[in-house]
């Protein structure tokens, strides 16, 4: 029997009065926290894509990360290494191209159902808890950032940004706000109501219902309040909802000035709108939404009003033959069946109209339930009537300008942050080549940290 030689004279406890050095980093607060920063690296020889030219960089590229930002980047041949000790990775002549960034997700539309009135009933702990799922599967595609439109809330984001969570970086609304009756209102439609509104009504599983200037203003500094990045506001009718026709403008004007106003004044935050028409499109822009939703069914005028005023596009053309087809097809209801058509009809004349009259583009998926496994789909339906270099601006430069991170995602320059993709084949050349990550994706780094793929030499 061994007697410790370590206790206290006035120690009065069986225990050893300190605890092991091994584990005093497991007796942090936070002990998933990473205990150093990302290591310096060298990625050498690489092929790098320019996002804001469209363009390679000239001749074989070194990108030095140091603490998970980008902190010179140069040609290899004349590049000179500050610290040789730092692990040199050769890429060999492959392609490097800045983490990619999805700008409509729901990553509470989590997979486990074969139907969008099941999703919605899943519980909340089962809910979270599937979501990591879709979390992990989507940085796997090489989508290090993404912007969850309704459903996620800070705390995923925190737990994410501290590593509790593998994921990309998330910029979250919390849930979006809608009338009853509108897109977000996935209540039983019956006479009399469903019992559960009070004030600022109820919520589901993407989105929370409120009606009236008071109740649309408390629910926006909820929001705000639990650390929204921004406020969604369901502005027209919807593919997925029951009771509300596309064509149908949802809020009055004093509801929307009043949650775009506040949200300015609560640390100036941009509100966007779920609205596919011109007419819940100009509702919406009229009374301070600076960013919209799908938009297929825009007309030439709108789009021209959208790029005069700086308003953001976030189309997410792919999701509807997706819902519909093998093995999705009952998915939606008969109702949204009917509206999906409606919706898609000009969908990708409403893309070419946008890109035309000069409107920011973004990115976005907008999948559910195990459709998010075709999350990248969305490359290859843009690049029906778009060239590949304004393709992925759209999922690159451009969402990061909205999200406000202009410099910092997007971008292989100094001082972004080390998120890369490494990739077989130039994007640029050929945009799908992103919709097929198990051919071409190498790996996928964020932050300085090799979180999928391989890369002989890279630090674990």
């Amino acid at each position: 029997m061994m007697v410790s030689t370590h206790k206290a004279k006035d120690w009065p406890f069986p225990n050893d009065p300190e605890p092991r050095d091994a584990v005093l980093p497991l007796l942090r607060v936070k002990p998933w926290m990473p205990l150093h920063a990302a290591p310096r690296i060298y990625l050498i020889n690489a092929q790098v894509i320019d996002t804001e030219e469209g363009k390679l960089f000239d001749g074989l590229q070194t990108i030095e990360i140091i603490d998970g930002h980008i902190a010179s980047i140069g040609l290899t041949d004349s590049f000179t290494y500050t610290d040789t000790k730092a692990p040199k990775i050769d890429l060999d002549s492959r392609f490097v191209c800045p983490g990619l960034i999805d700008a409509h997700v729901h990553i509470s539309a989590i997979p486990g159902s074969n139907t969008i009135a099941d999703m919605v009933r899943t519980n909340a702990q089962v809910t979270t808890l599937r979501s990591t799922y879709v979390l992990k599967s989507m940085l796997s595609r090489g989508f290090t950032t993404i912007r969850d439109t309704g459903g996620a809330t800070k705390d995923t984001a925190n737990a994410i940004a501290e590593g509790l969570l593998e994921g990309p970086r998330l910029f979250q609304c919390g849930f979006a706000i809608s009338q009853t009756g509108g897109h977000g209102d996935f209540s039983p439609a019956q006479s009399g109501g469903d019992g559960l509104g009070c004030c600022s009504g109820h919520s589901g599983s993407l989105g929370r219902t409120a009606d009236g200037v008071p109740a649309v203003l408390k629910a926006t500094r909820e929001e705000l309040k639990q650390g929204a990045d921004f406020i969604k506001i369901m502005v027209g009718g919807g593919v997925a909802s029951e009771t509300d026709a596309i064509e149908t403008v949802q809020y009055s004007a004093e509801e929307i000035r009043a949650i775009t106003s506040t949200a300015w004044q609560m640390g100036k935050k941009m509100c966007t709108a779920h609205a596919y028409t011109p007419e819940a499109i100009e509702h919406a822009v009229s009374n301070g939404v600076r960013g919209i939703e799908h938009g297929n069914l825009i007309e030439q005028k709108t789009a021209e009003m959208m790029a005069r005023k700086g308003i953001y596009l976030t189309p997410t053309l792919s999701c509807y033959g997706i819902m519909v087809r093998r093995p999705f097809e009952n998915f939606l209801p008969p109702s949204g069946q009917i509206k999906n058509k409606q919706v898609m009809q000009q969908g990708l004349e409403a893309l070419r109209m946008a890109d035309e009259a000069g409107v920011t583009i973004c990115y976005g998926s907008d999948l559910l339930i195990s459709m998010h496994a075709l999350q990248t789909e969305e490359f290859t339906v843009r690049s029906r009537i778009l060239p590949a270099a304004k393709i992925l601006k759209h999922a690159t430069v451009n969402p990061a300008k909205m999200l406000g991170q202009e410099g910092k995602l997007g971008v292989v320059r100094q001082g972004a942050f080390g998120d890369l993709i490494v990739l077989k084949k130039n994007p640029l050349e050929d945009i799908c080549v992103l919709d097929r990550p198990e051919e071409n994706l190498i790996a996928v780094i964020k932050e300085g940290r090799l979180v999928s793929g391989e890369l002989v030499g890279f630090p674990k």
